[in-house]
């Protein structure tokens, strides 16, 4: 167990002391235990700290519940995550607001260099045009190295965490609530499902009794966590629109599926787009150009009929492997001279086995 995390878990409980502030507070003492136990004349040259809040401060009953805090997360398989963990969410650390302390459950590998996190949210209330638009991309997406984040509501979410789970995609529920309490209720056997391949992820400690509040601050984690955002389906107002907020203010790219003026929930998409907070998108192409993806994660099944030279294998299995490659680096790996490289290269271009990508790249077809 750290030695500061009961001391960063009492600071997140401490009534009155934002994210922002707490990190300040660990900052200015060096660690989160000497802050703890500083003298509220110390603690009140942090700007921002008042003598009310500098009264209260340290109270043992945070630091109680962090130890039970603590022991319940053990017990549960839940790991506890703080923003000074080098497995923290690295894409949520950059934000200004990120939480001081996540938990977490189920296969969460948030920071893995490829893989590209794509939050899907929308309307509770979704039509089968914001349906269709979900399944089609998700299924589109099936062949890259992406995460799927949302909320587990009704409507859009749990239909881009189910699409998720059918096309074998990893995906990450971001919770208003604890983990003691599944919310909505009638999502309970997806989300235990999205443990297999995924997660779930709150800021919210078992004590905690679920607040509006708190879902709305839970749309900052899903925009925080996420590369890109694409809102689906949004009337004028609702949560979808303050995750694109968050998302812009974290300078997140937001994307948002248009539809027609009439329709009440197309509106708010409509409107992001028109206003410029958002880029139009229409299907899984727009979203695969953006991130410029042509290797695909699932290898290519080579014709086995086509007879391969050691050398055009030696390359083949080094694509497969690893993907888009350039010339030099193909050279180096393999130990070949770029001019011994070219007319293997060249052959296995007109097998159609293999393209010749623009800035000396090659890849498999």
């Amino acid at each position: 167990m750290q030695t500061d995390l009961p001391y960063i878990l009492a600071l997140s409980f401490q009534k009155g002391i934002g994210d922002i502030t707490a990190r300040k507070i660990i900052q200015f003492f060096g660690s989160a235990e000497a802050a703890w136990n500083c003298k509220p004349k110390d603690l009140m040259q942090i700007s921002g700290i008042g003598q009310q809040l500098s009264k209260d401060f340290g109270n043992k009953k945070w630091l109680d519940l962090a130890f039970n805090e603590i022991e319940y997360c053990n017990n549960n398989q839940i790991n506890i995550l703080t923003f000074y963990d080098e497995v923290y969410p690295q894409l949520l650390k950059e934000c200004i607001d990120a939480p001081l302390v996540i938990f977490c459950k189920g296969n969460l590998e948030f920071n893995q260099f490829n893989n590209k996190k794509i939050s899907i949210v929308g309307t509770r209330k979704m039509t089968n045009y914001g349906r269709n638009f979900i399944t089609e991309l998700i299924e589109g997406l099936a062949d890259f190295d992406v995460t799927i984040v949302s909320g587990l509501a009704y409507g859009c979410d749990i239909e881009a965490h189910t699409n998720s789970l059918k096309n074998k995609i990893a995906t990450w529920s971001v919770m208003g609530t604890n983990f003691e309490r599944v919310y909505p209720a009638a999502h309970k056997k997806i989300a235990i499902k999205i443990l297999q391949k995924g997660g779930w992820v709150t800021e919210q400690p078992s004590f905690k009794i679920a607040t509006p509040e708190a879902f709305l601050q839970r749309n900052r984690i899903i925009a925080g966590l996420s590369d890109i955002t694409i809102v689906v389906e949004s009337a004028f107002k609702g949560g979808s629109l303050v995750t694109a907020k968050f998302a812009n203010e974290y300078n997140r790219e937001v994307f948002a599926l248009p539809g027609k003026s009439t329709d009440v929930l197309s509106i708010g998409c409509n409107y992001l787009i028109k206003s410029h907070q958002a880029y139009l998108v229409e299907n899984s192409k727009d979203i695969i150009d953006y991130f410029n993806f042509n290797s695909k994660k699932k290898p290519k099944q080579i014709d086995l009929f086509i007879e391969f030279s050691d050398d055009e294998n030696l390359i083949v299995n080094y694509l497969k492997i690893n993907g888009k490659q350039h010339i030099d680096k193909m050279s180096f790996d393999l130990n070949l001279k770029s001019y011994e490289l070219m007319p293997i290269l060249l052959d296995l271009e007109l097998k159609q086995i293999i393209s010749t990508l623009p800035g000396k790249f090659y890849d498999l077809l």
